[in-house]
């Protein structure tokens, strides 16, 4: 123990959640930049996210921090730094959040999309391959998370009882 601190490390089971889910009907989904989520269940086909939604908002929110970085400089210094730097403490994380956010969205309108068609195979195709053109464009990567989402794919899907399966 540090100094008599305490830490205490909480696990949480969560249980699975019950649908009538049919095991024939398998969903393909891929994942990209264009739409970051375009499904195929059957003979129905949609689309989730735009680029507009995730990219030109999560841009402007790096412009919004490169500009409160340059006012800094001419910001009045009355009470030292923290005031100073206070503008560019409201954006500290605020990307990161938005990011998660909208990973959260999507894969939750996944989801729901699977169990509304009663869903019980989530096929997500094609990644390896996109995985690393992402690694390779330092812009691409920057601005979009495919592990994240994949991520909060399968934390769902297990939940609900959907079978996730990545080629």
């Amino acid at each position: 123990m540090e100094e008599h601190k305490f830490y205490l490390l909480a696990t949480f089971e969560v249980s699975k959640e019950d649908h009538a889910l049919h095991p024939e009907v398998v969903a393909e989904a891929t994942l990209s930049m264009e739409i970051p989520i375009r499904v195929k269940i059957g003979r129905h086909s949609y689309s989730i996210g735009t680029k507009e939604d995730f990219l030109y908002r999560r841009l402007a929110i790096q412009k919004a921090v490169h500009r409160c970085q340059q006012s800094a400089t001419f910001n009045r210094s009355k009470n030292g730094l923290t005031r100073k730097l206070q503008n560019l403490e409201h954006y500290r994380g605020a990307e990161k959040r938005y990011v998660n956010y909208k990973l959260h969205v999507y894969s939750r309108r996944l989801i729901n999309l699977c169990l509304k068609h009663r869903v019980a195979t989530l096929l997500l195709t094609g990644q390896e391959g996109k995985e690393a053109v992402a690694k390779k464009e330092e812009f691409l990567l920057r601005n979009w998370s495919y592990y994240s989402l994949k991520d909060k794919i399968a934390y769902k899907a297990n939940k609900a009882g959907i079978a996730l399966v990545v080629e």
